[in-house]
């Protein structure tokens, strides 16, 4: 079975309280991606268990929209070094956390890889920084678009 490319389109800068992030769609066809869709994307987020609204973080949102389906992929840095990443579906009509509770499991796909590489990148050259406002300004302004 052949796989064919997807393209990833950066969005706006999505704020949940203190936490901003860096929207991403990601499909053969960024259009395909619903404003509709997206709404619940954020809704999801916005109301999520690990509670985006109080911590002071900076991260991107891969919006991947696989057939008919959805992967929400919600990655925070809390200012460190590593990626820390909540995964949702849309499996019902509405965006739900994907129980990964097992003790190997999979992290990002081929095409969503591009972007996090990207994002790798970028983070690891703010944490270089003094980290100040006018750097984190820097790191949400450098986005990645393409053919994933």
């Amino acid at each position: 079975m052949a796989y064919p490319s997807k393209y990833a389109l950066p969005k706006e800068i999505f704020i949940v309280g203190k936490t901003r992030f860096k929207w991403y769609d990601l499909a053969k066809d960024p259009a395909d991606v619903s404003a509709q869709d997206i709404q619940k994307a954020k809704i999801c987020i916005e109301n999520a268990g690990e509670n985006f609204q109080n911590v002071e973080d900076l991260g991107f949102v891969i919006m991947h929209r696989c057939g008919e389906n959805y992967l929400l992929l919600v990655c925070t840095w809390r200012s460190e070094n590593e990626l820390w990443e909540s995964v949702y579906y849309d499996g019902t009509g509405k965006f739900e956390s994907w129980d990964r509770n097992k003790p190997h499991l999979p992290t990002y796909c081929v095409w969503e890889m591009g972007i996090v590489y990207h994002e790798s990148q970028a983070w690891k050259k703010f944490l270089g920084t003094t980290r100040d406002e006018t750097h984190k300004v820097e790191y949400l302004n450098e986005l990645f678009e393409g053919e994933a």
